[in-house]
Protein backbone atom coordinates (compact mmCIF):
# COMPACT_ATOMS: atom_id res chain seq x y z
CA UNK A 1 0.00 0.00 0.00
CA UNK A 2 1.19 3.51 -0.81
CA UNK A 3 -0.16 6.90 0.26
CA UNK A 4 -1.60 7.37 -3.24
CA UNK A 5 -3.91 4.41 -2.56
CA UNK A 6 -5.63 6.37 0.21
CA UNK A 7 -8.16 9.06 -0.78
CA UNK A 8 -7.02 12.32 0.85
CA UNK A 9 -9.22 14.64 2.96
CA UNK A 10 -12.19 12.22 3.01
CA UNK A 11 -11.50 10.30 6.21
CA UNK A 12 -13.01 11.30 9.52
CA UNK A 13 -10.78 11.78 12.54
CA UNK A 14 -12.03 8.47 13.98
CA UNK A 15 -11.19 6.68 10.71
CA UNK A 16 -7.69 8.15 10.70
CA UNK A 17 -7.19 7.13 14.33
CA UNK A 18 -8.29 3.59 13.41
CA UNK A 19 -5.83 3.61 10.51
CA UNK A 20 -3.08 4.81 12.82
CA UNK A 21 -3.92 2.09 15.34
CA UNK A 22 -3.98 -0.72 12.79
CA UNK A 23 -0.85 0.53 11.03
CA UNK A 24 0.98 0.59 14.35
CA UNK A 25 -0.19 -2.91 15.31
CA UNK A 26 0.85 -4.39 11.96
CA UNK A 27 3.88 -2.13 11.53
CA UNK A 28 2.69 -0.51 8.29
CA UNK A 29 4.87 2.58 8.22
CA UNK A 30 3.22 4.24 5.20
CA UNK A 31 -0.22 3.94 6.78
CA UNK A 32 1.06 5.31 10.07
CA UNK A 33 2.81 8.25 8.37
CA UNK A 34 -0.28 9.03 6.29
CA UNK A 35 -2.58 9.00 9.32
CA UNK A 36 -0.25 11.19 11.37
CA UNK A 37 0.20 13.71 8.55
CA UNK A 38 -3.55 13.92 7.95
CA UNK A 39 -4.43 14.20 11.62
CA UNK A 40 -1.85 16.91 12.21
CA UNK A 41 -3.67 19.34 9.92
CA UNK A 42 -7.22 18.49 10.97
CA UNK A 43 -8.93 21.46 12.67
CA UNK A 44 -11.50 19.11 14.24
CA UNK A 45 -8.82 17.24 16.17
CA UNK A 46 -9.01 18.82 19.63
CA UNK A 47 -5.90 19.41 21.71
CA UNK A 48 -6.65 16.86 24.47
CA UNK A 49 -7.16 14.13 21.86
CA UNK A 50 -3.98 15.23 20.10
CA UNK A 51 -2.01 14.86 23.33
CA UNK A 52 -3.69 11.51 23.96
CA UNK A 53 -2.55 10.26 20.55
CA UNK A 54 0.87 11.85 21.05
CA UNK A 55 1.32 9.74 24.18
CA UNK A 56 -0.23 6.56 22.81
CA UNK A 57 1.74 6.51 19.57
CA UNK A 58 4.85 8.44 20.70
CA UNK A 59 4.32 11.30 18.19
CA UNK A 60 7.00 13.58 19.61
CA UNK A 61 6.62 16.45 17.07
CA UNK A 62 3.07 17.03 18.35
CA UNK A 63 4.08 17.42 21.98
CA UNK A 64 5.59 20.90 21.98
CA UNK A 65 2.98 22.82 19.90
CA UNK A 66 0.01 21.07 21.54
CA UNK A 67 1.30 21.57 25.07
CA UNK A 68 2.30 25.20 24.38
CA UNK A 69 -1.18 25.95 23.06
CA UNK A 70 -2.80 24.33 26.09
CA UNK A 71 -0.66 26.46 28.40
CA UNK A 72 -2.20 29.57 26.85
CA UNK A 73 -5.78 28.32 27.40
CA UNK A 74 -7.79 28.23 30.64
CA UNK A 75 -8.02 24.66 31.95
CA UNK A 76 -11.73 25.05 32.74
CA UNK A 77 -12.34 25.72 29.03
CA UNK A 78 -11.34 22.15 28.22
CA UNK A 79 -14.37 20.75 30.04
CA UNK A 80 -14.46 17.47 32.02
CA UNK A 81 -14.30 15.30 28.90
CA UNK A 82 -11.32 17.19 27.50
CA UNK A 83 -9.44 17.02 30.80
CA UNK A 84 -10.15 13.28 31.06
CA UNK A 85 -8.50 12.69 27.67
CA UNK A 86 -5.16 14.23 28.65
CA UNK A 87 -2.70 11.64 30.00
CA UNK A 88 -2.35 12.10 33.76
CA UNK A 89 1.37 12.94 33.72
CA UNK A 90 0.88 15.59 31.01
CA UNK A 91 -2.13 17.05 32.87
CA UNK A 92 -0.10 17.34 36.07
CA UNK A 93 2.70 19.02 34.13
CA UNK A 94 0.21 21.44 32.59
CA UNK A 95 -1.26 22.36 36.00
CA UNK A 96 2.22 22.82 37.48
CA UNK A 97 3.52 25.10 34.74
CA UNK A 98 0.30 27.15 34.63
CA UNK A 99 0.53 27.69 38.40
CA UNK A 100 4.18 28.68 38.03
CA UNK A 101 3.35 31.16 35.26
CA UNK A 102 0.33 32.55 37.13
CA UNK A 103 2.37 33.18 40.28
CA UNK A 104 5.13 34.83 38.28
CA UNK A 105 2.66 37.04 36.38
CA UNK A 106 0.84 38.18 39.51
CA UNK A 107 4.19 39.08 41.08
CA UNK A 108 5.22 41.08 38.01
CA UNK A 109 1.86 42.85 37.96
CA UNK A 110 2.22 43.85 41.63
CA UNK A 111 5.92 44.74 41.73
CA UNK A 112 6.76 47.46 39.21
CA UNK A 113 10.25 47.10 37.66
CA UNK A 114 12.51 49.97 38.74
CA UNK A 115 12.80 53.14 36.73
CA UNK A 116 16.22 53.50 35.15
CA UNK A 117 16.99 57.22 35.06
CA UNK A 118 18.69 58.52 31.95
CA UNK A 119 19.96 62.07 31.39
CA UNK A 120 16.96 63.37 33.29
CA UNK A 121 16.17 66.52 35.29
CA UNK A 122 12.86 65.22 36.66
CA UNK A 123 13.60 61.69 37.93
CA UNK A 124 10.75 61.63 40.49
CA UNK A 125 8.19 62.66 37.89
CA UNK A 126 9.52 60.03 35.51
CA UNK A 127 9.41 57.36 38.22
CA UNK A 128 5.77 58.18 38.98
CA UNK A 129 4.93 58.14 35.27
CA UNK A 130 6.71 54.81 34.73
CA UNK A 131 4.77 53.25 37.59
CA UNK A 132 1.50 54.54 36.15
CA UNK A 133 2.44 53.27 32.69
CA UNK A 134 3.28 49.83 34.04
CA UNK A 135 0.20 49.42 36.23
CA UNK A 136 -2.22 50.56 33.49
CA UNK A 137 -0.49 48.61 30.72
CA UNK A 138 1.59 45.45 31.29
CA UNK A 139 0.16 44.84 34.78
CA UNK A 140 -3.40 44.79 33.44
CA UNK A 141 -2.37 42.40 30.67
CA UNK A 142 -0.52 40.14 33.10
CA UNK A 143 -3.54 39.65 35.34
CA UNK A 144 -6.27 39.71 32.70
CA UNK A 145 -8.85 37.08 33.73
CA UNK A 146 -9.99 36.06 30.24
CA UNK A 147 -7.17 36.73 27.76
CA UNK A 148 -3.71 35.17 27.96
CA UNK A 149 -1.27 37.73 26.59
CA UNK A 150 2.08 36.23 25.68
CA UNK A 151 5.23 37.76 27.11
CA UNK A 152 6.05 39.00 23.61
CA UNK A 153 2.66 40.75 23.38
CA UNK A 154 3.30 42.50 26.69
CA UNK A 155 6.82 43.51 25.72
CA UNK A 156 5.58 44.89 22.40
CA UNK A 157 2.92 46.92 24.20
CA UNK A 158 5.50 48.26 26.63
CA UNK A 159 7.81 49.31 23.79
CA UNK A 160 5.06 51.03 21.81
CA UNK A 161 3.22 52.99 24.51
CA UNK A 162 4.13 56.59 25.31
CA UNK A 163 3.64 58.18 28.74
CA UNK A 164 3.85 62.01 28.65
CA UNK A 165 5.15 62.21 32.25
CA UNK A 166 8.23 60.14 31.41
CA UNK A 167 11.10 61.61 29.42
CA UNK A 168 12.36 59.58 26.47
CA UNK A 169 15.72 58.77 28.11
CA UNK A 170 14.13 57.35 31.25
CA UNK A 171 11.53 55.42 29.26
CA UNK A 172 14.05 53.87 26.90
CA UNK A 173 16.44 53.00 29.75
CA UNK A 174 13.64 51.42 31.79
CA UNK A 175 12.34 49.36 28.85
CA UNK A 176 15.88 48.16 28.09
CA UNK A 177 16.25 47.14 31.75
CA UNK A 178 13.05 45.07 31.58
CA UNK A 179 14.31 43.33 28.44
CA UNK A 180 17.80 42.70 29.83
CA UNK A 181 16.56 41.26 33.14
CA UNK A 182 14.34 38.89 31.18
CA UNK A 183 11.56 39.14 33.76
CA UNK A 184 8.85 39.10 31.09
CA UNK A 185 10.37 36.13 29.31
CA UNK A 186 10.98 33.87 32.30
CA UNK A 187 7.72 32.00 31.71
CA UNK A 188 9.12 30.73 28.41
CA UNK A 189 11.84 29.09 30.45
CA UNK A 190 9.24 27.47 32.72
CA UNK A 191 7.54 25.94 29.67
CA UNK A 192 10.82 24.84 28.05
CA UNK A 193 11.91 23.11 31.25
CA UNK A 194 8.60 21.25 31.33
CA UNK A 195 9.02 20.26 27.67
CA UNK A 196 12.32 18.58 28.45
CA UNK A 197 10.74 16.70 31.33
CA UNK A 198 7.77 15.60 29.20
CA UNK A 199 9.94 14.48 26.28
CA UNK A 200 12.03 12.31 28.58
CA UNK A 201 8.90 10.84 30.16
CA UNK A 202 7.22 10.19 26.81
CA UNK A 203 10.25 8.33 25.45
CA UNK A 204 10.46 6.14 28.54
CA UNK A 205 6.82 5.01 28.50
Amino acid sequence: MSESDISPNKESVSALVSLLTMSTVFDVSVGKSYAINQLETRPDLDLPTKLQLCYRFKILPWLTPAFRELVSLPIKGLGPMGIAKIPTYILHALIQVKHQISTHRLTLAAVVPPTMAGMCHTPLTCADGWETGWTTGPAEMLRHPDIFYSSWDILAQLESVEIPQVCSDCWESSVVNVKETGCLLMENGFVEDKFEELRAWLMSH
